[in-house]
Formats: C-alpha cells, sequence, structure tokens
C-alpha cells in the first residue's frame, strides 16, 4: 500500500464543498450508532491524502482530505481493472471506517464518473482505524482494506502530523482519467530467472506433406461454384470448388467428346452381340470375335473415365476440395482457359507449421543446449511464444544445405490461425536460463539518447522516470541489474505519452472531474 500526501488546492476544494451523496446509505457497522449529517464543512487548504492499494482484480486509488472528527470527508475513490487498466463503469461501492469496534458506513450506487466513486464519512471518535471498499458490479464483488488509518481530533493536529513528499527521480504527474483513455498497463518487476538468447532470423514454413493441389482433368474454361471462394476459406474434402466445361468450344469440347464416346460404345455393343451370334454358327472366326470384343472392351473404358469427369447437368467436369482443410492459394481466374493438368487450387490442411530460424555456423556447440524459442512476426505488435502456440524443438541441421551456409533450426507449433505460412520472422532462440534477477518486459523501455529507463508507479498517479542498468535479453523479457526493486510497477503501454506528458508546460491538477 502506498500513501502520499498532495498539495493540490483543486482537489480540496472539490472535498470540502459537497455534501455527503443524498442517493448513499449511511449505516452503523458495529457498536453504537453513529450517523454521518450532511453538511459544508471547511478544511486546510491544499491537504490531503491518498492511498494506493490492489487485490487480485481492481487497483484502487484513493484521495481524501484528513480524517478529522465531526467533519465529512468525501473520498475520490478511483477503481481500475487490472485485466485490462480500464475503469470500472458500473456498480456499487461501499466504504466503511472501523475504529476500534465501532464504525460508519455509507453506499454510493453508482461511480459519479467512470472508474470514480464519492462517497463521503463523518468520522466520530478519534484514532486509528481501517477503511474498508467493498465493490459489487454484475460480474463480480471485491473487497479492499486499508489499514493504519488515522482520524484526528482537528486539522490542525492532522497538518502538523503530514509527512513531506520524498521521490528519488524525476516525478510526472498522469492522471487515471489520462490513463484510462489510452493504451495503457503496468506490470510488476519480478525476480526470476532469464534466459540468454541467440538472435536471429526466420521463416514460417508449412508442413508439405499435410498440403494437396486440385488439377484440371480435362481443358476447358475454368468456373468458380461459388463467388466466396478465395484463400483462407475453409473447405471439406469433395466439396464441389470449380466446373471446367468446353461447351462452346471448336477444339476440345469434352461434351462433344461425350456423345462421340456414347455413340461408339452402343456400335460397339452391337457388333460384339452380332459377333458372338455369328460366332454360334460358326458364320465368323474366333479371331474376328476377339478383335470386335477387345473394341467393345475399349469403348467402355473410354465412357467410363469421361463419367467421372463430366458433370451430367453442367457438361463439364467438376474439381472438388483434395482435403479437409483451409484454401492456401487460388492459382486461376473466374472464366480462364486451361489446359488438362493445369493446377487451379492449393488447399492445406497443416495444423502444425514449422517454425524455421536460419542460424550461423558460430553457434553450431551451443545449438544442444537450446530450449525454447521467441519470435515476432511483422503483422506482430509484441514478441511472442512458441508455448502460446505449444510448440517444440523438432530439430536442428547436421549438414548445411546447398547454397546456404546457415544451419536450420526447426521448431513446431500449433497453427491457431495467427500466423501466415511464408512469413518472414524476428527469431530468439533460447539457452538454458543462466542467471536469476529483477526481470520486466522489454515493451517498458524508452530511451535518451544512450540512457534506458522506465516509469515506475511511485502512487496511483504519479510516476517517476528510472535509469536503468540493464543485463541480458530474450527478446520479451530484460535483466534489470539497478534500478528497480523487486515488485515495483513498470509502465508497459503508454509509457510515451507519460513521457509526453512530463514535457508539457501544463502540469495536470489534481481536480477531478466528478
Amino acid at each position: 500500500m502506498w500513501k502520499y500526501v498532495l498539495s493540490a488546492s483543486g482537489l480540496c476544494l472539490m472535498l470540502a464543498c459537497q455534501p455527503v451523496q443524498s442517493g448513499g446509505h449511511s449505516h452503523d457497522t458495529v457498536g453504537d450508532h453513529s450517523h454521518e449529517e450532511e453538511g459544508d464543512h471547511s478544511h486546510a487548504e491544499g491537504l490531503a491524502e491518498t492511498y494506493t492499494e490492489w487485490s487480485d482484480q481492481l487497483e484502487l486509488f484513493v484521495e481524501f482530505k484528513p480524517l478529522v472528527v465531526g467533519e465529512v470527508s468525501r473520498f475520490a475513490a478511483h477503481f481500475t481493472h487490472r485485466t485490462d487498466f480500464k475503469p470500472v463503469r458500473e456498480g456499487s461501492l461501499t466504504v466503511s471506517l472501523i475504529t476500534g469496534n465501532k464504525g460508519v458506513r455509507q453506499t454510493v450506487d453508482a461511480p459519479s464518473s467512470p472508474g470514480i466513486f464519492t462517497p463521503g464519512l463523518q468520522p466520530t471518535r478519534a484514532g486509528t482505524g481501517q477503511l474498508v471498499f467493498e465493490v459489487e458490479t454484475p460480474s463480480f464483488t471485491d473487497r479492499i482494506v486499508l489499514t493504519d488509518i488515522k482520524i484526528y481530533n482537528t486539522m490542525a493536529e492532522a497538518e502538523a502530523d503530514m509527512p513531506e513528499e520524498n521521490f528519488s527521480g524525476e516525478r510526472v504527474d498522469f492522471l487515471k482519467e489520462q490513463a484510462w483513455r489510452i493504451d495503457f498497463a503496468m506490470a510488476p518487476a519480478v525476480h526470476q530467472p532469464i534466459s540468454e538468447v541467440i538472435r536471429t532470423s526466420g521463416e514460417i514454413l508449412p508442413v508439405r506433406s499435410a498440403e494437396k493441389m486440385a488439377v484440371a482433368k480435362t481443358s476447358g474454361l475454368v468456373f468458380f461454384q461459388n463467388t466466396t471462394l478465395r484463400a483462407g476459406k475453409e473447405v471439406q474434402a469433395g466439396q464441389p470448388l470449380f466446373t471446367v466445361t468446353s461447351e462452346g468450344l471448336v477444339r476440345g469440347n469434352l461434351q462433344e467428346k461425350y456423345k462421340v464416346a456414347q455413340a461408339r460404345l452402343e456400335r460397339a455393343r452391337a457388333s460384339f452381340e452380332r459377333a458372338r451370334n455369328l460366332l454360334d454358327q460358326e458364320i465368323i472366326g474366333q479371331k474376328e470375335f476377339e478383335q470386335r470384343s477387345m473394341e467393345f472392351t475399349v469403348a467402355q473404358a473410354e465412357l467410363e473415365t469421361l463419367n467421372k469427369v463430366v458433370n451430367a447437368e453442367t457438361g463439364g467436369h467438376t474439381v472438388t476440395a483434395p482435403i479437409s482443410g483451409i484454401i492456401k492459394n487460388i492459382l486461376i481466374n473466374d472464366g480462364q482457359y486451361v489446359v488438362e493438368g493445369t493446377p487451379l487450387v492449393e488447399v492445406t490442411s497443416n495444423r502444425t507449421l514449422i517454425l524455421e530460424a536460419q542460424v550461423s555456423q558460430q553457434y553450431l556447440p551451443r545449438l544442444s543446449g537450446i530450449t525454447s524459442a521467441h519470435f515476432k512476426a511483422p503483422y506482430q505488435k509484441k514478441v511472442q511464444s512458441i508455448e502460446d502456440y505449444n510448440g517444440r524443438l523438432i530439430q536442428y541441421g547436421k549438414a548445411l544445405q546447398p547454397n546456404n551456409h546457415f544451419i536450420p533450426v526447426q521448431f513446431e507449433v500449433d497453427n491457431l490461425g495467427r500466423l501466415l505460412p511464408g512469413s518472414y520472422v524476428e527469431m530468439f532462440l533460447l539457452m538454458e536460463p543462466v542467471e536469476q534477477g529483477i526481470v520486466i518486459p522489454e515493451s517498458a523501455l524508452l530511451q535518451d539518447y544512450d540512457q534506458q529507463y522506465v516509469y515506475v508507479q511511485a502512487s496511483g498517479e504519479t510516476f517517476e522516470k528510472r535509469p536503468l542498468t540493464l543485463g541480458i535479453s530474450d527478446g520479451a523479457h530484460i535483466q534489470v541489474l539497478d534500478g528497480l526493486s523487486d515488485g515495483e510497477w513498470v509502465v508497459i503501454k503508454g509509457a510515451y505519452q507519460i513521457k509526453m506528458a512530463s514535457m508539457s508546460t501544463t502540469i495536470p491538477g489534481h481536480g477531478h472531474e466528478h
């Protein structure tokens, strides 16, 4: 839990002048009954307490004037989802102040503005107590407790007890309302192992044995069976994709060939039947009978072959998907003329892909120590791990390929629909973890000239620019040798906007739009 004292007259004026919300509910929690009274209570201008605390689901940043017996303190309680760092937009908040076995509380039924609840409490006794914040939303409930909260007899006593602000680095104010409007996120610095890496390039490759080509079995014009046919579309084995027809063509007319084959078969059948009768009557010899029998058999075979490719309805040849999978590439245009054997479509049933890294020969002695890999494609915003795709190392080359002086290292990954075969990628091959230390995401880093730094959350709306001494990187995370402590929260998204805020000549005040 973090606490600091804020000198900002805007916030204090807002807190002093508003009565307890009429929509809230004031109740005793335990012990004697002690109710809040609405009223306008002035206080020492420029004095406020702030606390920052986390639960598994929420971050609470709360501002309020020091708690003084008999005076109403209104809370500006900012609640942020830890999953996406966006404000809590609906729900109720009950805040309770408990001192010993007695307390007061109030419930507000909704935030006064997105993410901000403004209940008020009027303490009845001095001492040290707890502030309990209970949030109830349509999807979850949560409870955050602040301990060692002082309640003073007078505001003068509170002023005398307030500590001085203490920041070791360059301070930047960045309000919750600002963070909520941008793509913002934080992560804690953690103490964990980190691996050395081999940085190189690679390519996402299909598994060749899982790809099939459909070809035209006759010459003619190709027509798409469906106007939605495109690369990336899922198809089932046997699903009609194209019709190849030669109708209207002078040469190679398939329908004409089919009719001719039918007529030839009928003539050969009649000749064969006559030959059989004549053979029985010994009018013709065995040799002539066998000749007519062979002609009949050949005519049958020709028609059966054409039957396999000719669609009775269209008079053309229907091309179907050779396997179930995804259309990788359509190789012809609708209405295009093709000859027999022309490839029409390529279908892949890849449920897995190959991630192949090209590694310099100097790393050969280290290849047996590779345990995993990170990679980043041009269309990805951040570095991915092969573990995100159930990946595994399958092999590394023991021999060089012709005209290629690099060693291939191959990983198998699941095709989850987020990777494009043929893409070139930046790769980070991970070795066995060699060190433990403070580790943060690389996305947190900013650079000024030759100095790298991060923004560390000093309190809910205050960030500290912290120069770092860095160690090894695995492409996704980097080791911090000096400048951070375990558990400190660093900005991993939105750091550039904080940098811009630090350069602004306008200093954001703490008078929030509640």
